[in-house]
C-alpha cells in the first residue's frame, strides 16, 4: 500500500499538506538526515504520481494536484543544498568548484556556441553518429558565417544611430536638460563597423 494515499483521503475532494521544504531549513540538516529525507520524498512522489494515474483511470478529479509540485519543489530545493556542499568541499580540498566546465564548440553550420562537458561513452573521433553531423563542415560555411557576422554588426550600428538621432531629437526638444550621450563609445563603433571587426 505504499504506491497509494491513505484510505482516509480516497473520495475526499481535498487534502490538507503542508509547504515544501525551505533552503534554510535544508541547511541545517547532516548528510545523513538529507539522504533519509530524499527517500521519503521520492517516495512520497512516486505515490503521488500513481494516485494521480489512477484518478484519471477512473475519470475523477485528483484532490489536491499541488502536492506532487510541493514535492518536486522539495526535491529540488534538496538537490541544491547537496550541491552547495559539494561545491564547497571541492572548493577546500582543490580550489576548484569541481562541477563540469564549458568549451568553446561549433555546430553543423559553423556557428560557435559554449557546451557543457559531460561524459560520454566513446570519444567523438570514434563517435559514428558525430562523425556523420561533421561530415559536411568545411570552408563553405566561411560565405554565410562572414554574412551572419555582417548582419549583426549591421543591426548593432543601426542601434547606436537610432540612439544617437533619439539623442539629438531630445536635445532640440530639450535644449536646458543637461543630456549627454557615450559619443567616445558611438564613434569607436562606427569605426569598428567601417572596418569590418567587430567591437
Amino acid at each position: 500500500m505504499e504506491f497509494f494515499d491513505s484510505k482516509e483521503n480516497w473520495g475526499e475532494p481535498s487534502v490538507r499538506v503542508g509547504r515544501p521544504w525551505k533552503l534554510d531549513e535544508l541547511r541545517l540538516k547532516s548528510n545523513s538526515d538529507l539522504h533519509k529525507l530524499w527517500y521519503v520524498l521520492l517516495k512520497e512522489r512516486n505515490m503521488l504520481m500513481t494516485m494521480e494515474e489512477e484518478y484519471k483511470r477512473q475519470s475523477e478529479l485528483f484532490p489536491s494536484p499541488e502536492r506532487l509540485e510541493k514535492v518536486e519543489e522539495s526535491m529540488e530545493n534538496l538537490l541544491d543544498v547537496v550541491a552547495e556542499r559539494n561545491r564547497a568541499l571541492s572548493l577546500l580540498e582543490t580550489g576548484e568548484t569541481g562541477e563540469p566546465g564549458r568549451r568553446w564548440t561549433y555546430n553543423q553550420l559553423g556557428i560557435g556556441f559554449w557546451r557543457k562537458c559531460k561524459e560520454y561513452h566513446m570519444p567523438q573521433y570514434a563517435n559514428p553518429r558525430m562523425i556523420k553531423m561533421n561530415a559536411f563542415v568545411g570552408p563553405w560555411q566561411h560565405k554565410y558565417l562572414r554574412l551572419m557576422r555582417e548582419r549583426r554588426l549591421w543591426e548593432r550600428n543601426r542601434a547606436k544611430r537610432r540612439e544617437y538621432r533619439r539623442w539629438k531629437e531630445y536635445s532640440a526638444m530639450f535644449p536646458n536638460a543637461n543630456i549627454e550621450p557615450n559619443l567616445e563609445q558611438f564613434h569607436t563603433t562606427l569605426a569598428s563597423s567601417m572596418k569590418g571587426t567587430p567591437e
